[in-house]
């Protein structure tokens, strides 16, 4: 077999590039696990509004801590929990019942994809720290994950392929977080929801404070 030559590589830039990845992945699941475990506090703390009780809060928790609670059905019963409570026409948002419900469908969106992201970056094959002509120090890495469709199987695509990139849907994470705990806050104190939301057109945009800029989510 003839001899295939090896880029040119610099070892201690692989093994950078290759530290840098894995923590960069380990920043994006932690930020993600804490924007799920903000969506899980708000479904229990608006369950347990009133009930007087510490030992009944953590009954109910039991139900929300369950392995079958993933990202996904806590969001659902998240959006759920607060339909019913500002459609209650005693509740004090309950003029603001169709901006909390288009609010929290804009955030699903955004909720969804990162979901999507993470199942397929945690379920795909990593391959970090092998280098080619174009990278010799790979500077970038490869996520194998296919998905079975009805013409067979599909390669998973727009997967991050550097650090940097990683780090982006860390803060994707930590900017939706933000926006579901302001939610939240809004109903645990009967702030107006259009001190912190306000739509324009078909986006929504979000401010910190009441003194604050507005912003809007990441662009994907």
């Amino acid at each position: 077999m003839p001899y295939l030559p090896m880029p040119r590589t610099d070892e201690e830039a692989i093994a950078k590039n290759a530290k840098e990845q894995f923590e960069a992945l380990g920043r994006f699941v932690e930020a993600f696990e804490l924007m799920v475990n903000e969506v899980r506090e708000t479904c229990i703390e608006r369950v347990c509004a009133g009930i007087g009780s510490s030992k009944r809060e953590q009954l109910i928790e039991i139900s929300f801590h369950h392995q079958a609670m993933t990202a996904k059905p806590l969001y659902d019963i998240m959006r759920a929990i607060i339909a019913e409570i500002v459609n209650n026409p005693d509740n004090p948002h309950h003029a603001d019942n169709a901006s909390f419900r288009s609010l929290l469908g804009y955030i699903e969106g955004e909720y969804n994809h990162l979901y999507s992201k993470r199942n397929e970056l945690l379920h795909g094959t990593w391959l970090i720290g092998y280098v080619s002509d174009d990278d010799p120090n790979a500077s970038q890495f490869d996520i194998r994950k296919y998905k079975t469709t009805a013409d067979g199987l599909k390669r998973a695509t727009e997967l991050p392929k550097n650090a940097p990139e990683l780090l982006g849907l860390r803060d994707r994470c930590d900017v939706l977080r933000t926006w579901i705990g302001h939610v939240d806050f809004c109903l645990q104190n009967a702030n107006r929801l259009s001190d912190f939301f306000k739509r324009e057109d078909k986006t929504w945009i979000f401010r910190l404070f009441p003194s604050t800029d507005w912003t809007t989510l990441p662009e994907r």
